[in-house]
């Protein structure tokens, strides 16, 4: 395969720098909901809820973009180009709905033309990320560094120096973005350069043409945000949102092992084969596994870390945690299903659309979601009909409930449509594996029962040690890679020559 790019390299930097991502949202996160209240928490996750239907446009082109540069083609300007001219009618479409979506739950309108500024650095960054996808995914790794350091050196600085309200907390996500967007500019540079590359019209004609395609495959995302709205909108309140969104916040760093899978979709768009899945599947899994049991029985202790009364929404992490392990599966055979389609390749019909897996994988996230909607609706409806005292927490619940079943109905049709795509044996006996030295890492966090929330941090690193230590013992091709990861660093830096 031409310019295959490592699979373990690649995510190894981009798992490493979610981890980073890990304590440093941890020390955002707490500094912010240490200085908010469950509503002005609340407000901010709303702001960003609408936000995104202003940018879920954003990867549209990418989405051809990713194809094409993996393949070769010099599309960078273009994609960049496009891109931030898509963004212009996003921002005053956005600006239109202001006055009617800050009356929901009645948020100061100022509040959204503030962070409506962000619109046009995430549409940049999405594009500029497309482009390190198709050939050099770990660099995804390098910008996220530089926006998280970003992140939360400015939250520390306002919170020593100004009392944090939340419109700094907005400011000082736009500035991480715009220091996410200089960083990849940077290490794009040679890319951006290159002399051969014009804006090629036809490409982006091509693009447009075909854009429904994306769209299509980018909507499920769109609606599937709706199920907090249709909860903010039954309860009259924001601090449903705030304890889904807090748990959610804990439960989403499992799905940050995605992270070691990055190299599998450029990799599949350049030919690849079943050893590619295999070796990914194995390789997220290592890392998916304990932190999913560590959610499971660490939630209420890390869940006070950012403050006692989330607490409460112990039991929301306890069943999201697993959840996100089954959808970030389903998106490893998401990708294994788009990626191996070669429709593309040659000239793009609408019919031939209709019938590719392009077409297909997305077909089964509307199903998804179509479920997760009308059962959230359900669900809200009768906890907040039989259920008058701590609606809020039952309510967050109900919809956490409602995905749960429509993930399971994905997670089962990817796996059989992917398998079909590209016959591969799924790692069970690794699985296995990883079970067993997650239940030795659980039976340890139980015995040392933290409580504070530095006893839960250190609780937390003791139980790595004590997993990769299991792990270390049981697994040999564990012990082969940490023995290739010692010699490298070896021969790397110079400490340890």
């Amino acid at each position: 395969m031409k310019g295959k790019i490592k699979i373990k390299y690649s995510g190894l930097i981009v798992f490493s720098s979610k981890i980073f991502s890990v304590f440093t949202g941890l020390i955002f996160t707490v500094i912010v909901t240490r200085n908010l209240s469950i509503n002005e928490f609340g407000t901010w996750q709303y702001l960003s809820l609408i936000l995104s239907y202003a940018t879920f446009p954003a990867s549209l082109f990418p989405y051809w973009a990713t194809r094409f540069y993996a393949r070769g083609y010099p599309v960078a300007k273009a994609t960049i180009v496009s891109n931030l001219l898509l963004s212009l009618p996003c921002f005053l479409i956005f600006l239109i709905f202001v006055p009617s979506v800050s009356l929901i739950i009645n948020v100061k309108p100022s509040l959204f033309y503030l962070i409506s500024i962000q619109i046009f650095l995430v549409y940049l960054s999405i594009s500029l990320e497309a482009l390190a996808l198709g050939k050099q995914p770990q660099l995804l790794g390098y910008e996220t560094f530089s926006f998280e350091l970003t992140k939360v050196a400015l939250a520390l600085i306002l919170f020593v120096t100004l009392n944090l309200k939340l419109e700094n907390v907005i400011v000082i996500v736009i500035l991480a973005y715009l220091m996410q967007c200089l960083t990849l500019l940077f290490l794009l540079r040679k890319d951006l350069i290159v002399k051969e590359e014009n804006l090629n019209w036809n490409i982006q004609k091509k693009w447009f043409l075909n854009i429904w395609l994306p769209l299509f495959n980018n909507f499920p995302a769109f609606i599937g945000g709706l199920d907090l709205f249709i909860i903010a909108f039954l309860t009259k309140s924001a601090a449903s949102l705030a304890f889904y969104k807090v748990a959610l916040s804990i439960a989403t760093v499992i799905s940050y092992s995605l992270g070691t899978s990055i190299a599998l979709y450029p990799n599949l768009l350049k030919g690849g084969e079943r050893k590619d899945i295999e070796e990914t599947l194995n390789f997220f899994l290592i890392f998916a596994i304990p932190m999913t049991f560590g959610a499971i029985f660490l939630a209420k202790p890390i869940l006070h870390i950012f403050k006692p009364e989330y607490e409460e929404a112990s039991t929301l992490l306890i069943f999201m945690a697993p959840q996100f392990l089954l959808k970030s599966l389903t998106h490893i055979f998401g990708d294994v299903i788009v990626g191996v389609e070669e429709i593309d390749k040659g000239d793009i019909s609408f019919k031939k659309l209709l019938k590719s897996k392009l077409f297909k994988w997305p077909l089964l996230n509307y199903i998804r979601n179509a479920l997760a909607l009308t059962l959230t609706y359900v669900f809200t409806s009768l906890i907040l009909t039989y259920f008058l005292s701590n609606s809020a927490l039952y309510a967050a619940f109900s919809c956490l409930l409602a995905n749960i079943i429509a993930d399971v109905f994905l997670f089962s049709k990817a796996f059989l449509t992917s398998i079909k795509a590209m016959p591969f044996n799924f790692p069970l006996n690794k699985l296995f594996k990883y079970c067993l030295a997650s239940i030795l890492m659980v039976i340890v966090l139980k015995v040392l029962n933290p409580v504070k929330s530095i006893e839960t941090l250190i609780t937390i690193g003791i139980g790595a040690i004590v997993y990769f230590t299991c792990l270390f013992l049981i697994d040999f091709e564990f012990r082969t890679v940490f023995k290739k990861l010692f010699v490298y660093i070896k021969r790397n830096y110079s400490l340890w020559k």
